[in-house]
């Protein structure tokens, strides 16, 4: 009888369909010592026209000696490459963002107009085979001895089309001066507001071959108020749904 209902939970079974972990890219140290000319180098790779000034040059964790990922933010494109030989580069696959980037700025209301966009260095799981990239929206805002900064997250795939996600908080930081004075900097023991928050995602299983994994996204924030010695800081975490950004911290959000 056991034997006969373990053949018949057996032949009821649902597969289930486990989701990868992202893929991360570790930024590379000294590109300098792969190739002195590494920007000029692989600009010429890329979409023009390019900066040269706005790219990374990254591992992917775990691959081959000689793979690498460029990630440029104008144009706003992930290359995958290799080192050819001590001279040269390889161009293995390009996804160029260009054509998105281009609508975000025209599609942005005033308050985004002068965010920056960048890729994020990793690769998002989105269902089976299919990844995306998390597009970067920063904005920035400078305060007398302090600043802030914030980033919202559209996570793209990588052949294109439409964000799976929009405007996800992916991470943040502020700071706001506390003292004002030469006796308030002598004496205390922290003399700023900071906070700091970033992103988490776990990557729920399906059940269907195809089907869109649950992304479930948790914020993690800490505060560290003014005049409170580094220990006394607290860190937060909150799950949160792409309906219910709002309950990310978000270092308050920008002004």
């Amino acid at each position: 009888m056991r034997k006969q209902s373990f053949l018949l939970a057996l032949s009821f079974a649902v597969p289930v369909f486990a989701a990868p972990s992202a893929q991360v890219f570790d930024a590379v140290k000294k590109p300098e010592s792969i190739d002195a000319q590494w920007r000029a180098n692989l600009c010429s790779l890329l979409p023009q026209p390019c900066n040269a000034q706005q790219l990374g040059l990254y591992r992917p964790r775990g691959a081959a000696p000689n793979n690498y990922v460029v990630l440029s933010a104008e144009p706003l494109a992930m290359a995958r490459i290799s080192r050819a030989d001590a001279r040269s580069w390889k161009l293995d696959r390009l996804h160029d963002f260009s054509d998105y980037a281009q609508a975000q700025k025209k599609d942005s209301d005033a308050s985004r107009s002068e965010a920056r966009l960048s890729l994020a260095p990793a690769l998002y799981p989105v269902a089976e085979g299919k990844w995306a990239v998390a597009v970067l929206q920063t904005v920035s805002e400078g305060y007398s001895g302090g600043g802030a900064s914030f980033d919202t997250a559209d996570f793209v795939p990588l052949e294109g089309g439409k964000a799976v996600q929009e405007d996800i908080p992916f991470s943040c930081s502020k700071m706001i001066r506390a003292c004002f004075s030469e006796k308030e900097y002598k004496t205390s023991k922290h003399c700023h507001d900071e906070s700091f928050g970033s992103l988490r995602i776990a990557y729920g299983e399906t059940f269907k071959p195809g089907a869109p994994y649950d992304w479930q996204y948790t914020w993690v924030q800490t505060e560290w108020p003014q005049n409170e010695p580094r220990s006394a800081a607290t860190t937060t975490r909150v799950l949160f749904t792409a309906k219910t950004t709002e309950r990310a911290g978000f270092c308050g959000g920008p002004q």
